[in-house]
């Protein structure tokens, strides 16, 4: 082929590919969109409900025995008997002989107490049998002066004998006086002497220290032999009827448990009978070890007459008879010094919602509406009792709440719940108090929101 004729042959595929270029764009369809489904976030949630709910907290505080005795020497003297029980740690009942001063000094004193009493009594005697003679002596002479005094009437005695005899009767006046003063005399110095041998009778019992109550010896300091002052410490003990706690616990967790007596009362009622106090509330004692946890049943008696610097107020519960309810190698019993926890309670009143403590972030709570979108809801606690809330208002039993987090938490997110059967039952137990806990679980925070 001639070089003339080649470029003739590129033409029609240039004319077509020109041809494509300009035609195929108008065949060319828009892209069509694309509908994404919404993805729903899977969420656990738990239904409102209503049931009772016990406020209650806890606080801490070191055992004190009552009642608590210091023996205390009420007379002086040497130590000459000690019961070989009287060491620190023994049990000893009411009444029991501990030891015994040497009452030589004070049989002494007894014995001259009656020896005077005996002297007086004979003194008594003898001077009440010379007032008896003087006053039948001065009878005679009283008859005596008024005869004369008649016959000096009548002219037949002189004057000088009228006047003798009437100073003999004058001399027994005042002999029968002297008598007299001496009889009340002696009645004084009787009165006198029968103290002084009550005083005798006194030292010498004294002289021998008994147990006043069942106790517990704590300290003893009188050895034998020992010579002891009037007011010196012999021994220390401990009762056995009961032991108190005084418990801390800041003032704003204690509020919502302490009542006020007189509520009823109006305004201008006594500050008495507006007196926050504790009745009405229940107490429990736990001593916490490394293998079990030990409970005693308590009365709350009193709260403290002041707060301390850190902010608490302290509550002081009452546990009788701690040694009865001991059990050899079981449950010692609450001696002074240990250390326990006591937790109040105040009796469950109503039912109210409740939710779980952890499903309110920052004062909202996430719920669920029928289309299983989130709502945001602000609520305010009346209570927070450990891992439960108690809400007054706001939601309504059987509202699904919901437990899980969410980040971030967008109000109408769609959520693909899955309920949680098993928690409200273990928030029942909660609010009841119920729930098995062991050393520092389950407490309770016992404070409005």
């Amino acid at each position: 082929m001639s070089r003339r004729l080649r470029p003739l042959w590129l033409l029609p595929p240039l004319l077509v590919a020109v041809a494509l270029v300009l035609i195929l764009p108008k065949f060319k369809q828009p892209p069509q969109p694309i509908e994404q489904a919404e993805r729903a976030v899977k969420v656990r949630v738990i239904e409102a409900f209503r049931a009772p709910i016990v406020a209650r907290v806890s606080g801490y505080g070191l055992t004190e025995p009552v009642p608590s005795w210091r023996a205390v020497a009420e007379v002086a003297g040497r130590v000459v008997w000690r019961d070989a029980r009287l060491e620190a740690g023994h049990l000893v009942a009411k009444g029991t002989p501990l030891l015994r001063i040497d009452p030589a000094p004070y049989e002494l004193a007894l014995t001259q107490a009656q020896a005077q009493l005996a002297a007086l009594a004979v003194k008594q005697r003898t001077t009440q049998a010379l007032l008896d003679l003087e006053e039948q002596g001065q009878a005679l002479l009283k008859r005596e002066l008024e005869r004369k005094r008649k016959l000096n009437r009548d002219g037949s005695l002189s004057t000088a004998l009228l006047e003798e005899s009437e100073r003999a009767w004058l001399k027994g006046e005042v002999t029968l006086q002297g008598l007299r003063n001496t009889l009340a005399l002696t009645e004084a110095e009787q009165a006198v002497a029968r103290t002084q041998q009550a005083a005798a009778e006194l030292d010498l019992a004294n002289t021998e220290l008994k147990a006043p109550y069942d106790l517990r010896l704590t300290e003893v300091t009188a050895e034998l032999a020992q010579y002891v002052a009037k007011g010196q410490t012999l021994l220390e003990g401990d009762g056995l009827e009961a032991v108190e706690v005084v418990a801390r616990f800041p003032i704003g967790r204690l509020r919502p448990l302490l009542a006020k007596r007189g509520e009823e009362d109006d305004e201008e009622g006594s500050p008495l009978s507006r007196t926050p106090g504790p009745a009405g509330l229940e107490a429990k004692v736990r001593l916490y070890s490394a293998t079990q946890t030990l409970a005693w049943s308590a009365t709350v008696d009193r709260v403290s007459a002041q707060v301390d610097t850190s902010q608490t107020l302290g509550v002081v519960v009452r546990v009788d008879k701690p040694y009865a309810q001991a059990k050899p190698g079981e449950r010692p019993p609450l001696m002074r010094g240990t250390q326990v926890e006591v937790e109040l309670r105040k009796p469950a009143q109503g039912q109210p919602v409740l939710v779980p403590a952890s499903a309110i972030r920052q004062g909202k709570l996430y719920l669920l509406d029928t289309e299983n979108r989130l709502v945001i809801r602000q609520v305010k606690p009346a209570l927070l009792q450990g891992a439960v809330a108690a809400l007054p208002r706001g939601v309504e039993p059987g509202e699904r709440v919901v437990i899980s987090k969410l980040e971030p938490a967008v109000e109408g997110t769609l959520l693909d719940p899955e309920l949680d059967e098993e928690l409200p039952e273990r928030l029942k137990q909660e609010a009841l108090g119920t729930a098995p806990q062991g050393k520092g679980g389950g407490r309770g925070q016992g404070g409005g929101a």
